[in-house]
Formats: C-alpha cells, sequence, structure tokens
C-alpha cells in the first residue's frame, strides 16, 4: 500500500526521541490558557493625555517671546553691557539645559564669532578712519584707538550675542516645538509650517551628507581627506536640495489631503508645562523690553558707551 505523504506542518520525531517524547507535542502545547491573549481590564486603552509626550522646561511660545525680546535689546541699546549680559546668559542657560550641550554651543560661537572678532578687531581696531580719535597705540599706518576698540567691541559683542541666544533656541528646540511654540502664539499655520520645517532641514541635510560621504567612501573615494569632501560636496548638495524640495512639496501635498489648516486651532503634538507664570512671562518681556527702549532713548537710562566702559579701564 502507498505511503500517505507527510504533512510538512507536523514534526516527526526521531526513532530515539519516540519514548523521550521529543519532537510531540504536549498536551495542552500551544493552545492558549483561559484569558492568555485577552487584554485585562483598561489595558490597551490609552490614559488621559497619553499619546502626547510630555516635554519639560519653558514652554516653546515663551522661548520664542524671550528669544525676539533679547535680540531687541542686542540692536536696541547702544550700550555694550546689554549684549554681554546676554551672552552670560546664554551661556549659562546652554550649561545648565538639559537639551543642550555646552561643548557643542561653545564651538559653534567660537566658528561663527571668531572670525568676526578678527575682522573687526583688525579693521575697526587696527585702522579706524577717524582723525580726531584718541591714539592709543601707533606705529606707521597702523594704530589702537578709543573709538576704533569701542566700535570693534560693539559689534562684536552683538554678534556674538546674537549667535549665542539664536544657537541656544535651535539646539534646544526641533520642529516640533517650534511648531506648538508658533501655534501658541497664534501665528499662522503656513509660517508656522515654514518655519518648522526649516528647523527640520538642518538635521536631514547633515544626516544625509553624511550617508553620501559614507557611500562615496565604499566607492573608493578618500572622505577623510578635507579636499575631497569639498570636491565632492557640490554634486552632494545639489543632489540633496532638489530631493528636499520634492520631498517638502510631497509633504504639503499629502497634509492637505489630511485636512491640515482646516482646524482654527490644531492640537499640540507635545505637551509643554505652561502655567499662569510664563503667560505672564510672555505678556511682560516684551513690555519690559519697550520700556527699556524708551528709557534708553529719552534719556532716563543712561547706560555707558563702549568709549565710557574703556575709558574707566584705562583709569
Amino acid at each position: 500500500m502507498r505511503a500517505r505523504p507527510t504533512d510538512p506542518g507536523v514534526p516527526i520525531p526521531a526513532p530515539g526521541d519516540r519514548d523521550a517524547g521529543v519532537g510531540v507535542l504536549r498536551s495542552g502545547a500551544g493552545i492558549p490558557r483561559s484569558g492568555a491573549g485577552v487584554p485585562r481590564s483598561g489595558a490597551g486603552v490609552p490614559r488621559s493625555g497619553a499619546g502626547v509626550p510630555r516635554v519639560g522646561g519653558l514652554h516653546p511660545a515663551t522661548e520664542l517671546v524671550l528669544l525676539g525680546c533679547a535680540l531687541v535689546l542686542v540692536y536696541g541699546l547702544p550700550s555694550p553691557l546689554v549684549p554681554a549680559l546676554l551672552l552670560v546668559g546664554a551661556g549659562a542657560g546652554a550649561a545648565r539645559s538639559p537639551r543642550v550641550r555646552f561643548g557643542r554651543w561653545l564651538a559653534t560661537l567660537a566658528v561663527l564669532a571668531g572670525p568676526m572678532l578678527l575682522v573687526v578687531g583688525v579693521v575697526q581696531g587696527l585702522f579706524y578712519p577717524g582723525a580726531d580719535a584718541t591714539v592709543l597705540w601707533e606705529r606707521g599706518p597702523v594704530a589702537i584707538t578709543v573709538e576704533g576698540l569701542a566700535v570693534a567691541a560693539q559689534l562684536w559683542l552683538r554678534v556674538a550675542a546674537m549667535i549665542g541666544v539664536c544657537a541656544l533656541f535651535a539646539f534646544g528646540a526641533d520642529s516640533a516645538r517650534t511648531f506648538d511654540g508658533m501655534i501658541r502664539l497664534r501665528a499662522p499655520l503656513g509660517i508656522a509650517y515654514v518655519c518648522a520645517t526649516a528647523m527640520s532641514l538642518v538635521p536631514l541635510l547633515r544626516d544625509r551628507i553624511s550617508h553620501a560621504l559614507d557611500a562615496r567612501a565604499a566607492r573608493g573615494w578618500d572622505t577623510s581627506r578635507a579636499v575631497t569632501r569639498l570636491r565632492l560636496l557640490p554634486g552632494i548638495l545639489a543632489g540633496l536640495l532638489s530631493a528636499s524640495l520634492v520631498e517638502l512639496d510631497q509633504r504639503h501635498d499629502a497634509l492637505e489631503q489630511r485636512g491640515f489648516g482646516r482646524a482654527v486651532r490644531p492640537a499640540p503634538l507635545q505637551e509643554h508645562p505652561d502655567g499662569r507664570i510664563q503667560t505672564v512671562l510672555r505678556w511682560g518681556a516684551p513690555l519690559v523690553a519697550a520700556a527699556l527702549l524708551v528709557a534708553s532713548a529719552i534719556g532716563v537710562l543712561p547706560l555707558p558707551t563702549a568709549s565710557e566702559l574703556i575709558g574707566v579701564l584705562r583709569g
């Protein structure tokens, strides 16, 4: 009689393992116990507020307001004490913030503000064009003047403070925080979407450039040399920018199809702490900044200028 074909899904025990029961399903094996696989009471049901990640620290709307007020004070008040204090405050915030690495913030400040210090120090500090300037040291066409040092210090401190404050916000925020902050400030959805997308483009391009350089290295390029990386970057950036624009267009079409912009106030992407103190801070910071500008303009707030500070240091 012809043998019946074996079902491939059922294991056949070896002859020596029949008595030991190897390969044979035990009684009840594979059968779920009573209640197994059934979720417990309340399991799988999200709690109130679940699904929205909670983020500590200041509300992103408060951070945006403080950022704007800081930039207004940096360029609105004529004293170098203001950008110096804001720069120190930004450094302290970067050192204490759990979302910002102080070394990264300091390296960004050094890379962006360091060349500016060199340029203004040489151009204004050594070759100030004023005829009635107070000369501190002179040799040939090179002269160190009080007015040149004052202009150089004021200009560099303003640029350094702007870089420090913006870097503190940029390293501590992401696209979701930026979008939530602008929505909380009642900004139009289109502007909030553009700003949030711009925040997400920087890390995206950085990662894709790194992957593209790794791919070139796998094909034999010596990407450890800076000259090779600079030679490859134009072609990589051209392709990445065009691909990013296409991706942004597709993302915008997908958002429109899903009803983006139909809600008057969309729900936040993250849960941020927002109490009465932060509400008062968001309203009070612009009023204080405006009051300081008006007081400085009418002479009620006599802040020392850079020339006066240099004169005090000279004794």
